[in-house]
């Protein structure tokens, strides 16, 4: 069986999605949550495989950080997967734009807005820790910021369809990308030089079964990252910063942007370069465990992470 990421069906029902989201726009988040939990419980049940990462997941955190209380039990699995529920909640209640910005904190508002002032266009890389959605709101405060998210639309088939009456915010526009091809490599360095930004996850592997990957160590495992976001800051030569967006103790968002290197330049050499991109990816897989321990349970990568126990 397959350990990939991409290879693992949705396990959403479309009619029953809706019909959570219907509860939720009569009755609000309170009476959401009575139904959310069963079905929670019942995916929880079925779903061996994520239940598994997500122990496996838990029990790295309790031995890294023991005194976060943190535990790889099945409880705080199940706590695990209601988290991820309320994420996916929080990215309609963001999609129908009724998402209250009010309650976000922008730690690094400053670095920002004075990137978006000088007008250069940057690259961005995130993870799937938290809601990504809530840039979506910034992007329609912010009428000049220009997202660019490079996705894998395709693993998440059934989510889209639910959002496909939704307008999308003009400032923000999702790229299908399985593989980088040279026509869209062009097509993002353009989208830099005018001035606007693209997005892309460092905590994922490629979709390719040949796609380049390079072992950095996380939560005291060496696990496999993509090189695909240093290669592509190498060939698009512009600032790399990173993004992150989660929930804190008080359940309010907070947003992470920091710099993580004014360019990237890669050796020719292929040792080198592997070397290279191993120095640049550490340092954002430094950042992402940071944030992963200080919202252990808002880090959503439900496969087999480390490759299978």
């Amino acid at each position: 069986m397959s350990t990939h990421w991409a290879s693992m069906e949705e396990r959403g029902i479309l009619w029953g999605m809706r019909f959570l989201l219907g509860v939720y726009l009569l009755f609000g988040r309170p009476f959401f949550r009575l139904f959310l939990y069963p079905v929670v419980a019942y995916y929880f049940v079925v779903n061996q495989r994520a239940r598994s990462a997500s122990r496996d997941y838990l029990k790295r955190v309790q031995r890294v950080a023991p005194g976060l209380g943190v535990r790889g039990s099945l409880w705080f699995s199940y706590r695990h997967f209601l988290s991820y529920a309320e994420c996916l909640l929080d990215k309609i209640v963001v999609w129908l734009g009724r998402f209250d910005m009010e309650t976000v904190i922008f730690q690094d508002r400053r670095v920002f807005l004075d990137l978006l002032g000088s007008g250069q266009g940057a690259l961005i890389i995130t993870a799937h820790l938290g809601n990504l959605e809530i840039c979506r709101a910034l992007a329609d405060e912010r009428r000049r910021l220009r997202l660019n998210i490079l996705v894998h639309t395709k693993h998440a088939e059934k989510f889209n369809r639910l959002l496909g009456g939704v307008d999308h915010a003009p400032q923000m526009t999702l790229i299908q990308v399985t593989e980088m091809t040279p026509a869209v490599s062009i097509m993002l360095h353009e989208k830099i030089q005018a001035g606007e930004f693209v997005v892309l996850v460092g905590d994922r592997i490629p979709v390719s079964s040949q796609g380049r990957v390079v072992k950095v160590p996380f939560l005291d495992e060496e696990a496999d990252f993509p090189q695909g976001p240093y290669l592509l800051a190498h060939l698009l030569q512009c600032p790399v910063y990173t993004l992150f967006c989660f929930r804190g103790g008080d359940g309010r968002y907070q947003i992470h942007f920091e710099p993580l290197t004014e360019c990237i330049h890669l050796p020719r050499d292929p040792d080198q370069r592997l070397e290279a991109i191993g120095l640049h990816a550490a340092r954002f897989v430094k950042r992402l465990e940071s944030y992963c321990l200080q919202a252990p349970l808002e880090w959503f990568n439900f496969y087999p992470f480390w490759g299978e126990a």
